[in-house]
């Protein structure tokens, strides 16, 4: 049996899934300028057909720098 590799890459849906967020939150965090605001900016990157990617690594950071409860 393989193991099946954690993705590097995921679309924003993907993003949106692992979290608990809506796509909407996740595009406007892509969008965002100021970290000061809700949702602070997102890190994302285009693949060769142009959609917006967000890279795991990047979606962990940003999930960590959102307030503590």
């Amino acid at each position: 049996m393989t193991a099946t590799a954690a993705p590097l890459a995921l679309t924003l849906k993907d993003a949106a899934d692992l979290t608990p967020f809506s796509v909407d939150t996740i595009e406007r965090a892509v969008k965002a300028t100021d970290p000061k605001k809700f949702p602070p900016p997102l890190r994302a990157k285009r693949d060769s057909r142009g959609r917006r990617i967000v890279l795991l690594k990047d979606l962990e950071a940003w999930l960590d720098s959102l307030p503590d409860a």
